[in-house]
């Protein structure tokens, strides 16, 4: 950014403070977004884990009905050999 100058060549009081005053202002924007995006980088790597973590889960839970399913078929079938059992007079 170049400084504004007089007639006779010499800058204007106070440019150089207002020159700086806009460097920082850069420096810190340009710090702050370095910031954000660091911070949107970690928020990102978290949902991803917990999108993962909830796959994962709702695998899991599928395996474990399948499971449930299975099982309550095969609770079925004793039952009616069970009950078969019974009308024959094999078990009270």
């Amino acid at each position: 950014m170049s400084s504004p100058s007089r007639s006779d060549g010499r800058p204007v009081s106070g440019s150089r403070d207002i020159d700086a005053s806009v460097r920082d202002a850069i420096e810190d924007f340009a710090r702050h977004s370095r910031k954000n995006s660091e911070a949107i980088d970690v928020l990102v790597h978290a949902l991803k884990a917990v999108h993962q973590d909830l796959q994962d889960e709702k695998m899991q839970t599928q395996v474990l009905e399948a499971r449930l399913k299975d099982a309550e078929a095969a609770v079925s079938r004793l039952g009616r050999v069970v009950e078969a059992l019974r009308r024959q007079g094999w078990v009270q």
